[in-house]
């Protein structure tokens, strides 16, 4: 396999498709970098970064038996 070079020769490409593959490159690198929020925790189960985090809400409201069951 021979080695890739770090850096490609988007000046030949038109002003459309530099564009499109800057977009792209911008893309790639946000999916492909971790965060250091991500970075430091280590979850041994799926759930447990959304268990970890409390769900917070503005207010909780109470329903009666009847206002459950009616229609």
């Amino acid at each position: 396999m021979r080695k890739r070079e770090n850096n490609i020769n988007i000046s030949e490409l038109p002003e459309v498709a530099r564009a499109e593959l800057l977009d792209f490159y911008e893309f790639l690198k946000a999916r492909h970098t971790v965060s250091n929020k991500k970075k430091n925790k280590v979850c041994k189960h799926p759930l447990e970064m959304f268990v970890s985090d409390p769900i917070k809400v503005d207010k909780i409201k109470k329903y009666t038996r009847d206002e459950l069951h009616t229609r």
